[in-house]
């Protein structure tokens, strides 16, 4: 992995859309709003100019929510694990996040037989210790962004997705790359792996051929509503190689 730059926050990171080929992630602490609602509500109430009481939102077939007012081209998705709540916002293409703890004490392997493509259940058996519960956290988060930006049934559809994983041999640095398996992929997507908090995997999917590796920004929203802006890395993306780091 590779250490991102840091440039000091601006307005226009917070109060301007991401664009067509950009992505913001926000992340937050659960005690510092009231709840996810709230949360997705502070967020986007900065990209509109609406104060966040007056946002209206609607579902998807399969629950995933929607801004219908005001109308503009924002895309969102929401995810949540132990203390923290992640929301990523586009700037019109479908949006997928996933953020998981890493349980270490969880048998990752007898889940991974449960429901996971016989490649990925390989990979895991050829790692240990850590490794193979971080690999296992990579490719969990990876199903469920992927189903997550199309609004489909994580029940239904999380065991047809699969991916194949390649990381930078042992001593050398970079970034690893993300296939999807022909067999699960659906369309154009980019995904990107991070590990945004010390013993958590993010994953993220975007519904488009773009690369959106380079204008990625990640925030923390603070108790006061403040947005800081944080350093990051790429665990792996696609297309492999496409960029190192944030900036």
């Amino acid at each position: 992995m590779t250490e991102s730059s840091v440039k000091p926050s601006s307005a226009s990171d917070t109060r301007a859309l991401p664009g067509a080929a950009g992505l913001h992630l926000w992340l937050s602490r659960r005690f510092a709003v009231d709840d996810s609602r709230a949360f997705a509500r502070q967020v986007l109430s900065r990209y509109v100019g609406l104060a966040p009481e007056r946002l209206r939102f609607s579902r998807g077939e399969h629950g995933k929510p929607e801004l219908v007012y005001p109308a503009c081209p924002v895309a969102f998705n929401m995810s949540g694990s132990g203390g923290w709540l992640a929301l990523a916002v586009s700037g019109g293409p479908a949006v997928g996040v996933d953020l998981e703890y890493c349980d270490p004490y969880r048998d990752v392997l007898k889940l991974a037989r449960r429901g996971f493509n016989q490649s990925e259940v390989t990979d895991l058996q050829a790692c240990s210790g850590h490794q193979r519960t971080a690999r296992f956290y990579d490719y969990w988060t990876l199903k469920e962004a992927r189903v997550k930006s199309s609004g489909g049934s994580l029940g239904r559809q999380l065991q047809a997705t699969a991916f194949a994983l390649a990381y930078p041999g042992a001593g050398t640095t970079g970034v690893g790359s993300i296939v999807a398996l022909p067999e699960g992929e659906t369309g154009s997507a980019w995904y990107g792996l991070l590990q945004p908090l010390p013993d958590y995997r993010l994953a993220l999917c975007c519904r488009s051929g773009q690369d959106f590796a380079p204008n990625l920004r990640l925030f923390e929203l603070g108790e006061n509503g403040a947005a800081n802006k944080l350093p990051f890395t790429f665990c792996a993306t696609s297309p492999a190689g496409a960029c190192s780091a944030g900036v």
